[in-house]
């Protein structure tokens, strides 16, 4: 095997160029010899060129990586959420445009890098509001210049994992996975808080446990966006309120929903129907 040496003698050097770093004098490159470098600038330039593009690959994909979790880590009830985008959001009424309209900007606005949280907020089911949700993140995911991990959990489902985990070695879907996941998604959305408690309209209240996951989320994200989706009503998040004879307390802890409305953006639907059940 020839040595390094041996290699150098064989080359035709450029006795009239001189690297006074190296104490070398330049050789001519092939194909053409015309042109003549030091060789080892040479063979440090390209080193530093292999490393750039192993640091690029690198970044390609980790930032690939973040943008498939909305894909791979999301936990969705319904399938046809995952088609959702503000190209297929059929808004018919008032209402239902100006939603969509604020909608897009708060999409705009998380590109930007603002961050702020956002309520989505409707007496109804089946309006839009996990659409709309959906279509936000998919906008971010696309667009974003910084590549953001977006994700999207039913807030529901995700509790029945958790709970489910519990004595399960084989589950995977621990509290501290999912309040993990969601404290490094960049844009997160809870979709339908209060359906984890089963019946909305009833005097339930979350349970302890319910409440120290979300407290636990809610935690990790005072420095990230967050979209919540729910049919619960300002009261009965907050306040709760008379119906009758008997008071309907607030659903959760008011101290953990008043930092889950700092800074808060509201799309509201008030008067559209659910879709769903339009045409039976």
């Amino acid at each position: 095997m020839k040595n390094i040496r041996d290699v150098l003698s064989a080359l035709q050097w450029d006795k009239s160029n001189y690297c006074t770093r190296h104490q070398s004098d330049f050789v001519y490159l092939p194909p053409t010899y015309e042109v003549s470098q030091c060789p080892f600038c040479g063979t440090e330039a390209l080193h530093q060129q292999i490393e750039a593009a192993e640091q690029k690959r690198c970044l390609d994909i980790e930032r690939l990586e973040r943008y498939r979790t909305l894909s791979r880590h999301s936990i969705i009830q319904d399938d046809t959420i995952r088609q959702a985008h503000f190209d297929n959001f059929i808004a018919e009424t008032e209402e239902e445009q100006l939603n969509k309209m604020l909608a897009v900007r708060v999409a705009e606005r998380f590109i930007q890098g603002e961050v702020f949280n956002v309520w989505i907020q409707s007496p109804e089911t089946g309006c839009g509001k996990s659409h709309l949700a959906m279509s936000i993140l998919q906008q971010v995911n696309e667009a974003s210049p910084q590549n953001r991990r977006t994700l999207f959990l039913d807030f529901g489902r995700t509790m029945e994992l958790m709970r489910d985990s519990v004595g399960n070695r084989e589950s995977m879907y621990t509290q501290n996975y999912f309040v993990t996941l969601a404290s490094k998604a960049d844009v997160l959305v809870l979709d339908d808080l209060g359906a984890e408690t089963g019946d909305i309209y009833s005097d339930k209240r979350a349970s302890e446990y319910t409440s120290n996951v979300l407290r636990s989320i809610l935690n990790s994200r005072q420095h990230k966006p967050t979209i919540i989706t729910t049919n619960l009503s300002g009261q009965r998040l907050l306040t709760g309120y008379r119906e009758g004879g008997r008071f309907i307390p607030p659903m959760y802890d008011k101290k953990m929903m008043s930092r889950a409305m700092r800074k808060v953006e509201h799309i509201l639907f008030k008067d559209t129907l659910d879709k769903r059940l339009l045409g039976f």
